[in-house]
């Protein structure tokens, strides 16, 4: 697995981790604050194991993990599930990089299935996110793909930092994607509003002169 930095990467406080799973939550929130808050992409993740595809966007191609930051926030963001014969060695090896850049707090987003009506939970290694967050608890569950081996690598790492987890639709669910950006705006003081996302709008709406959609097109 290869790491690749465009220029290198410093002074970061904050790290998210969005990746697509149930509803699409956290690729489609991690979108949604890269694109509204204008990240510069610095980065991207590529290995032989992840399928053989790249993302087609204003007809250039990017890689399907790349890497956000602006200021001292920094956002890893994939368009695919990893595989799960790579999971490990992907957790191992992202850990590893996240160490070397000494942040604050990890924070990884993700959906998980509707049961209760639209609740976010927070799942963390950690009690003092459990303690101050305001989320619910999740009491007894479980995860599947990265998000396991990823948290159990955080946690081995004496790294902070916990999983926000939006209940949400099978289809891609911008409505549970808002509910993690507002979380979000308050916890690590995001000046964003997730309001498009929230009325699933599929209008367009001008951003620094340009046309640009509330969601990525290849999300539904």
């Amino acid at each position: 697995m290869i790491i690749k930095e465009f220029k290198p990467i410093e002074d970061v406080s904050s790290i998210l981790l969005g990746f697509p799973g149930v509803g699409m939550v956290g690729s489609i929130a991690s979108e949604f604050i890269i694109h509204k808050l204008g990240f510069e992409e610095v980065g991207h993740i590529r290995s032989d194991k992840l399928p053989s595809l790249a993302i087609i966007r204003k007809s250039k191609p990017e890689a399907p993990i790349r890497l956000y930051k602006k200021k001292k926030l920094l956002i890893l963001v994939s368009d695919v599930m990893i595989p799960d014969d790579l999971t490990h060695e992907f957790a191992s090896e992202i850990t590893k990089w996240i160490k070397a850049k000494k942040p604050k707090e990890v924070i990884i987003l993700g959906g998980s299935e509707k049961r209760k009506g639209g609740k976010v939970y927070v799942v963390s290694w950690k009690n003092e996110y459990l303690d101050k967050t305001n989320l619910d608890h999740m009491k007894l569950g479980f995860v599947v793909g990265i998000y396991g081996p990823l948290m159990m690598e955080l946690k081995e790492n004496k790294l902070k930092g916990y999983m926000i987890l939006a209940e949400a639709d099978h289809k891609p669910d911008p409505i549970a994607a808002a509910k993690i950006i507002r979380h979000l705006a308050e916890h690590i003081k995001l000046e964003i509003d997730p309001s498009a996302l929230e009325k699933g709008s599929s209008q367009k709406e001008k951003v620094k002169g340009s046309t640009w959609d509330p969601y990525p097109s290849i999300y539904g």
